[in-house]
């Protein structure tokens, strides 16, 4: 795509990589492997309240799908969720909206449980987003099943796709040459609305134990948007020293408007690290509706924030 279709802050971004030799050396070893990943029409559309989710029809989404294509052009985007429709309506959609989406973009389906898994199969999904988290009070009020019940739970959905069987109509469909993609959103790795903040300890504990299990990516969620610079970098320095593959960590992170240089630290030391991805959201909303207070909820990352980073990467 040329450059001249980028919102400006990305022109400047990619203007810089080519502007001095040593730049362009940063960019190659440290950059041209980072890249975003579009939560837009999932985590963005879940932050509205139900006064403003009533505006976003299937049409509407639609319309943001392809601006955001046609702006930002992410490998990987979210773009609904197999949940509880009446405690989420505005994901009532989500298989029309799959199916009216015609292009080679990996489109991720967040799925809570086996049934909603089986049926985000058989619509057609091939990439899902998987949820646990470190806090079992969180975990219980987002999913209603404790943090044991929601690893069990994960295993069996895991161990299903690994198989490469579907069960459809009571028919078995051995699909030898289908590729599914999992990543899984691991929920307050910092603080827990409920609980309060989680020892470090749990958090380095529960993620080392999450490494084993056959997922490709595993995404750190800050679902507070309290996250230190401080202890991210004791976080991801200890489980880099566990001999962990860092590269298998994505980041989640929510940015309040006085927290903007404290996140930008975070995503400095990631990149440093070896994270390659980060959610990132056209709209400035997103967060638990479920779990959160409305009046606590923090934007994610946006565009502009993560270009913004990446800029001051190479300039730092």
């Amino acid at each position: 795509m040329n450059s001249t279709f980028y919102p400006k802050y990305i022109r400047s971004f990619l203007a810089l990589c080519e502007s001095k030799k040593e730049l362009t050396n940063i960019y190659v070893n440290k950059l041209v492997k980072v890249k975003p990943f579009d939560v837009t029409l999932r985590d963005g559309l879940q932050g509205l309240n139900s006064d403003e989710q009533k505006d976003y029809t299937t049409n509407f989404k639609q319309q943001i799908y392809k601006e955001i294509i046609e702006k930002y052009n992410p490998i990987n985007i979210e773009i609904g969720s197999c949940v509880n429709t009446k405690i989420l309506p505005i994901f009532k959609d989500t298989e029309e909206l799959f199916n009216c989406i015609k292009d080679n973009k990996n489109k991720y389906i967040l799925v809570p449980n086996h049934e909603q898994l089986m049926n985000a199969i058989k619509f057609g999904a091939t990439n899902f987003s998987f949820i646990t988290s470190v806090s079992n009070s969180f975990q219980f009020k987002n999913t209603k099943m404790t943090t044991q019940a929601n690893l069990n739970n994960l295993n069996n959905m895991i161990n299903f796709l690994d198989d490469y069987k579907i069960n459809i109509d009571n028919s078995d469909i051995i699909q030898k040459n289908k590729k599914f993609n999992i990543k899984l959103y691991v929920s307050c790795i910092n603080e827990c609305p409920i609980e309060g903040k989680i020892p470090i300890d749990n958090i380095i504990s529960y993620l080392y134990y999450l490494t084993c299990k056959k997922i490709d990516k595993i995404c750190l969620s800050d679902t507070c948007g309290t996250l230190t610079h401080a202890d991210f970098n004791k976080l991801i320095c200890t489980l880099y020293e566990m001999g962990v593959d860092i590269h298998k960590f994505t980041l989640h992170l929510h940015v309040k408007p006085d927290r903007e240089e404290e996140v930008e630290k975070i995503v400095h030391t990631a990149i440093d690290y070896g994270i390659e991805e980060f959610d990132v959201s056209d709209l400035k909303t997103g967060g638990c509706s479920i779990t959160i207070d409305k009046h606590n909820l923090a934007p994610n990352m946006s565009y502009e924030n993560y270009y913004k980073f990446l800029t001051n990467y190479l300039l730092s």
